[in-house]
């Protein structure tokens, strides 16, 4: 292969993953202004999880979980928008593998990541339940975690979320890159990300089983122009989860609208709580 088809193909997988960066950089001032985020980590099972976290503990608790490449920030919109600071008490993570958390340590398997942030979880729900907002591949994590632990997963917000098996076989540049020359040469947030779709076919259908044992609103928003994930997996979840679903579809929306339309996100994140979260939620848990 050229080096020329190579670039290329960087380029393809670069525009394919699962997920990509919100359109700003890393600047704590561009992205808090006046609010003040706290920065922790906490190591399990061989990995250190580092997180980002903002709102009172007393708050209804929120847990965003990003795509692949990607990290916290792909949340900094809502992170600092000081109304959902001052309802809600907000953590993000870099999932293993982004953003400072270790890149040797990729986990590709969703259930090891829902045991790995199993920890988290169960300080930031305490006795009442977190709302879990997943982007892209984070969306099925977050399915996963409610799976796993029902009591600590209140409800579930599922942005463009790769779900059916069958609709997310990886495609010929991921097959490509996944060779070891092309795997090489491609920057390493890439390289990881597409050892992560590369197995998510297998990930989610390991889930097919589990699907009966949620019980938890569920709002699913897919953009119909999604050339990234399939907008058909809105289909499947409500095939799946019919009783508990409500899906959002956005006509002509793509992939990112997580960042192109913050403010839908953040009214379907604020329903969930005005419909299903009941006042004074875990203010007497500690």
């Amino acid at each position: 292969m050229s080096l020329k088809k190579i670039f290329l193909l960087c380029v393809a997988v670069a525009g394919s993953v699962v997920a990509c960066g919100p359109p700003y950089e890393e600047d704590m001032d561009l992205i808090f202004g006046d609010l003040v985020p706290e920065f922790h980590s906490y190591s399990t099972e061989g990995q250190t999880i580092y997180y980002v976290e903002i709102g009172s503990p007393s708050s209804p608790p929120v847990l965003f979980l990003h795509g692949t490449p990607g990290s916290w920030s792909a949340f900094g919109d809502y992170l600092s928008d000081p109304q959902l600071a001052d309802s809600m008490h907000m953590v993000a993570v870099d999932r293993p593998g982004f953003g400072r958390s270790d890149h040797t340590n990729l986990l590709p398997s969703l259930a090891a990541q829902s045991e790995v942030f199993g920890p988290l979880l169960e300080r930031l729900a305490r006795d009442c339940g977190a709302v879990l907002v997943g982007h892209s591949l984070g969306a099925p994590l977050a399915v996963r975690m409610a799976m796993d632990f029902p009591k600590k997963v209140a409800a579930l917000v599922l942005v463009a979320p790769s779900l059916d098996p069958d609709l997310e076989q990886p495609r010929w540049y991921n097959k490509v890159a996944d060779t070891t020359l092309v795997n090489w040469l491609l920057p390493t947030e890439l390289a990881l990300a597409n050892q992560e779709v590369m197995v998510l076919p297998g990930e989610l259908q390991e889930m097919l089983p589990l699907y009966p044992t949620l019980d938890l609103p569920i709002t699913l928003i897919q953009g119909e122009k999604d050339k990234l994930v399939h907008p058909d997996n809105a289909d499947f979840a409500e095939k799946m989860v019919p009783d508990r679903l409500r899906v959002v579809r956005l006509e002509e929306a793509g992939h990112f609208v997580l960042w192109e339309q913050p403010e839908l996100i953040k009214d379907e994140l604020q329903r969930v709580f005005e419909t299903h979260i009941p006042k004074g939620y875990c203010q007497d848990s500690g």
